[in-house]
Order: structure tokens, then sequence, then C-alpha cells
């Protein structure tokens, strides 16, 4: 006699709802994981994009948005048979609106262990500078 386990059942179900949803070969996109820091000199973005190749990640500004494009290919080996995926396959993509206080000219990007790393410096009017107070003497 085997023991009936409706919990089974449920894991089936959602494994099966997965792999129809979040296949790689379905058209989405995903969003990409942020941390944004501020300090005195601008903004810091940190993007995480694992197993995106540095080549194909695309950085561009319009108006007062940065936008940021990546692709991870799913590559499946030949004869292979998907048991489970839950990395992160397709499209990416993120955008934000940057205040007009932030030079977007002026980024600068990097890409090492697939984070890609932003640094947005703050615009020369919104530096903060020193008005020297001349004495009138009479």
């Amino acid at each position: 006699m085997i023991r009936y386990n409706p919990f089974r059942e449920i894991e089936q179900l959602q494994n099966a709802l997965l792999r129809s949803f979040f296949s790689p070969t379905a058209e989405s996109t995903n969003t990409p994981l942020v941390d944004a820091l501020e300090d005195a000199q601008g903004v810091h973005l940190q993007v995480y994009l694992p197993g995106v190749e540095p080549n194909q990640v695309e950085v561009t500004t319009e108006n007062n948005t940065l936008t940021i494009r990546a692709e991870r290919p799913f590559n499946k080996p030949e004869g292979a048979n998907q048991w489970r995926l839950e990395g992160p396959y397709g499209k990416f993509e993120r955008s934000f609106v940057i205040p007009n206080t932030y030079d977007l000219s002026k980024i600068e990007a990097s890409f090492k262990h697939g984070i890609l790393y932003l640094d947005i410096p703050k615009a020369e009017a919104a530096q903060p500078r020193r008005i020297e107070v001349r004495v009138d003497t009479p």
C-alpha cells in the first residue's frame, strides 16, 4: 500500500508551472537587482547580472533616464533534459530617472564578476562651493 501525500501533487504542479512560465524560451524581461548608494561625489549603482558577459551589457541615457539592458542566453546541451531551471536567463532591463543634479554625460561604467558598476557624478552646478565674503573697508 502506498501512502497518499497531497504535497507531492502540489510540488508537481509547481514544477509544471515553473517550467511553463519561466522557461528560457519564453519572451520575458527580467529586472536585475540593484544597490544604489550616494555620497558627496554622486550616485553609485551596482547592477547584479550573474552569468552575463560584459559584451552583452548596454547602458544608455536619454533625457534624464538611465537604462541598463543585458542578455544571458540559455545554452542547453544537445540531448540534455531539463529538470529544473532556476537561474536568470533571457533579457534583463532596468531604467532609472536621474535628477538634474547629476551629470549623465560623465557616467563611468565597469564590469567585474557579474556586477556592473556605474558611477554618476554630481553636476558641477550641484557641487557645494565656498563663496568668499568680501569685507568692505570705509
